[in-house]
């Protein structure tokens, strides 16, 4: 067998260098998303199971904001403020109409600020785990069930809220376009 000449090897490790850059770049949106769903990292909200087993008597208020991007639907909440406790459930309900001509596939993505808050607001339910398809004309209004984990009171970033916004905005859905 033939032994491979030093400018073979270093060619060698520059293209396996190369193919890993490569690998990274492609695996690094699927995988920062999933730090951020895990973490509360940027802002992104958790995914709760079940109802807070504790409910304290602090207030705190959330703000709701809708946007719909590159998507000809309209989007708006019921009441864009709500007043809450810690750990308390509660429901909010959002209305979406598809204002085109042809059936529509969107999906909405989800933030919260300030960002510290992102891994104490809680959902339990909520439209923006799946597609929407909607008809020409069609109106929906879904719920979203979620609350503020008290947790939040042990973190010193967050601790001191008073005011959280949940903003979604309403996009083409992904799996529809392919």
């Amino acid at each position: 067998m033939k032994k491979l000449s030093r400018n073979h090897k270093v060619a060698a490790w520059c293209l396996a260098g190369l193919l890993g850059m490569f690998g990274l770049a492609y695996a690094s949106v699927p995988l920062y998303r999933l730090f951020c769903q895990v973490t509360g990292f940027d802002g992104t909200t958790q995914r709760a199971e079940a109802e807070s087993s504790v409910v304290l008597d602090r207030k705190i208020r959330v703000y709701f904001d809708t946007n719909a991007n590159n998507i000809p639907w309209s989007f708006k909440v019921e009441h864009p403020v709500q007043n809450t406790l810690l750990g308390k459930t509660n429901m909010i309900y959002f209305t979406v109409r598809n204002d085109s001509k042809v059936p529509l596939t969107g999906r909405a993505s989800y933030n919260v600020l300030p960002e510290a808050m992102g891994g104490y607001f809680m959902k339990l339910q909520c439209f923006c785990f799946t597609d929407q398809t909607l008809q020409p004309g069609e109106e929906r209004t879904f719920p979203v069930v979620y609350y503020v984990d008290p947790k939040m009171l042990e973190d010193i970033d967050a601790k001191n809220t008073k005011d959280v916004t949940l903003s979604y905005t309403f996009f083409p859905s992904q799996v529809a376009k392919k």
